[in-house]
């Protein structure tokens, strides 16, 4: 990098970080949302690592963190490495923005948007100059959600750790967030609501998904079935779909 691009990401002091803040750029209209996505993320990220962890014998921290940079979750390799980390108190709700701790993986991957890469002594923070970092977006589409960022001791070769940790990204988004029941519940939910279904319709939706019959849904529901039938007809003209087949399709990833 640049000169006047290193100079970027000198960390900020106090009064320049209380003048930003506010300005990153970054907003959360949907509280509840990031919410989910960020519990999504960490239990994602606690069952890739649980697979993946008898493939590194060397001591190892992953860090988790939202799209801010703002520390998650950590995942350390033993309890030594928790340890360091607790005595250089890193943990979660800590940032790792560029105002807040200068040149690190996490922050020259927010920067760059794809894979940061900082060895050793390229690190602003003393914390971090005995490791050597690799970071990757963790991105659906053109969003991002967050970054995963693998740390090993710097003597370690580093070239191992940029494909490991990009596939890291890849199984959290495309794997672990697809299977995750809340995650699965909420993208549920706001289709729903973009085929702008009534409340009640919504209750019949979920239930035709599960494959339950009119009758029984006019059971669970406490109406007739003739009035679930309706409803159906009416979601099918919503959702513009003509069968059973086709609406399974338009519901499920």
């Amino acid at each position: 990098m640049e000169a006047q691009q290193l100079e970027a990401f000198r960390p900020l002091d106090a009064e320049q970080i209380e003048l930003n803040s506010g300005q990153s750029g970054v907003s959360y209209p949907e509280e509840s949302k990031e919410h989910i996505y960020h519990r999504a993320m960490i239990s994602s990220i606690r069952s890739e690592m649980n697979k993946l962890s008898q493939l590194l014998s060397i001591p190892y921290v992953v860090f988790l963190t939202d799209r801010a940079g703002t520390i998650l979750e950590l995942v350390c390799s033993s309890p030594v490495t928790r340890e360091e980390m607790d005595q250089a108190e890193l943990r979660p709700g800590v940032s790792l923005s560029r105002q807040r701790s200068g040149m690190n993986a996490v922050s020259l991957a927010m920067e760059m948007n794809r894979i940061g890469v900082v060895r050793g002594a390229e690190h602003s923070d003393q914390t971090f100059q005995n490791w050597n970092c690799v970071c990757a977006p963790l991105q659906d589409d053109d969003t991002v959600y967050g970054y995963v960022d693998i740390s090993f001791n710097r003597g370690e070769p580093i070239e191992f750790a940029i494909p490991f940790v990009q596939q890291i990204a890849e199984n959290v988004m495309e794997k672990w967030m697809e299977k995750n029941p809340e995650m699965q519940q909420y993208r549920l939910e706001a289709t729903l609501q973009d085929y702008k279904l009534t409340a009640r319709e919504q209750d019949v939706a979920r239930l035709w998904l599960l494959e339950k019959s009119a009758l029984h849904i006019g059971s669970d529901l406490g109406i007739s079935e003739g009035t679930v039938r309706n409803m159906l007809k009416s979601i099918y003209s919503k959702m513009r779909v003509n069968d059973r087949f086709q609406f399974v399709k338009r519901l499920t990833p």
